[in-house]
């Protein structure tokens, strides 16, 4: 769900069936900068868990009540409110409000409805619709519509098919530049998290990006915004590896030919289009290579579910490739930061080889998260990773993915985001 307000009048419009889980954060970015195109202030929706959060979420009579986090639990910046500026001097019209400020904006009697289909026909775009083409269309036509409040109805212009397509791609040398990705910042209750698990990731204290304001105890509202544009974090690797059911995932994207997730694909030879204006791309290092030695599908099930070996060593290549690194400023790795849902006896199997090569090792099970912080506990760790000096990511993954945005959208080299 999202909704825009206009600058200077009120003119709002809302996506009925836009996705709200933080697995899928993109499409939030996407129509926050869509409505940054649209001279429209985007509206975030609530995040509705689809596993149980750690709060209670069954009615007496047995039957689930799903619950709703509030957007601003996971992001602050554009997207949850925050300016579109450095010097904060954008217009306070044009910054993002939540949907419970679009019910008392927008009165029933006050909407319009846009059907998603029925617009999609009129633009002249249709499932092979190229990004960028969708992205101007969308924006054209919400700039030009003058009903205060529009509600787009049945389905969203970024679903999550678009979203894990090649077709995204064309939207990048816009989209990069935009005080989306780079004003985009988490919450302060990521930060309060990442700010008390700091000796997990450095043997230094915790910098000023992440520094509470006042004295101790600190509460939530001691603690700003984690802007994704901080100073990583020195010597520290982030790793992305899933576990549990992702193997079964893993084997169905291999044998259907899958590509890799959204951003992750920019590093691919040839992808890329090329610009007017002479547009240079981010030079991701990495992409879904095939051995000669193998098949598509056994090097992309590799590249997918790595073995406790296989991260060793490629862990290891990236901390030595990062310490020789000519045009970068080398990067002495020495600690990695696992980022996981495997078992406790999977992640400690793993530690332990990664601790045998000579690395200091914590990952997602080490950390002592409150219950808030547990609700938005998959945001904490991408928080981490978005720090890191350098990252190891599924390129199948839309977390991965994710990261990947975040961490190019904030200035990280191209050059330290690297894949299984």
């Amino acid at each position: 769900m999202g909704v825009w307000l206009e600058q200077r009048i009120s003119r709002c419009a809302i996506f009925s069936l836009c996705s709200a889980s933080v697995h899928i954060p993109s499409e939030q970015l996407l129509n926050t900068h869509l409505a940054y195109r649209a001279q429209r202030a985007y509206v975030f929706p609530n995040y509705i868990p689809r596993d149980h959060p750690p709060f209670p979420d069954t009615l007496p009579n047995g039957t689930r009540h799903m619950l709703e986090v509030p957007m601003n639990a996971f992001v602050s910046g554009p997207t949850g409110g925050g300016p579109l500026s450095a010097d904060h001097t954008d217009s306070i019209l044009r910054r993002a409000v939540s949907v419970e400020w679009w019910d008392i904006v927008c009165p029933p009697e006050n909407v319009v409805s846009v059907k998603l289909y029925d617009t999609l026909q009129e633009m002249g775009l249709d499932g092979g619709s190229d990004g960028k083409d969708m992205m101007d269309k969308w924006a054209n036509k919400l700039l030009g519509m003058s009903a205060p409040c529009i509600s787009i109805v049945d389905g969203s212009p970024f679903d999550y098919i678009f979203i894990g397509s090649s077709r995204v791609i064309s939207i990048w040398p816009d989209y990069s530049n935009s005080p989306v990705l780079q004003y985009f910042a988490w919450s302060p209750l990521i930060t309060a998290a990442i700010f008390r698990h700091f000796h997990f990731l450095s043997d230094d204290a915790p910098p000023k990006s992440l520094a509470p304001v006042g004295e101790p105890p600190y509460d939530f509202q001691s603690f700003r915004p984690y802007i994704s544009s901080a100073p990583p974090i020195p010597g520290l690797l982030g790793i992305h590896v899933r576990r549990g059911d992702y193997e079964g995932h893993c084997i169905n994207l291999a044998n259907g030919g899958a590509d890799y997730n959204a951003w992750n694909l920019i590093g691919t030879p040839g992808l890329t289009p090329a610009t007017k204006d002479g547009y240079v791309w981010p030079a991701l290092p990495d992409y879904l290579d095939i051995p000669g030695n193998q098949s598509r599908r056994d090097a992309a099930f590799d590249h997918c579910w790595p073995s406790p070996a296989a991260i060793v060593t490629r862990a290891r290549k990236v901390q030595v490739s990062a310490a020789s690194e000519d045009a970068l400023a080398p990067q002495n790795l020495r600690r990695i930061y696992i980022s996981t849902n495997g078992e406790s006896s999977w992640v400690t199997e793993l530690a332990a080889a990664l601790r045998a090569d000579g690395w200091k090792v914590a990952s997602s099970l080490d950390l002592l998260l409150t219950r808030e912080e547990k609700a938005v506990g998959q945001a904490v760790d991408m928080g981490i990773l978005v720090a890191a000096d350098a990252f190891i990511g599924v390129g199948f993954s839309s977390l991965t993915s994710n990261v990947v945005q975040i961490r190019l959208g904030g200035g990280r080299d191209a050059r330290t985001i690297h894949f299984w």
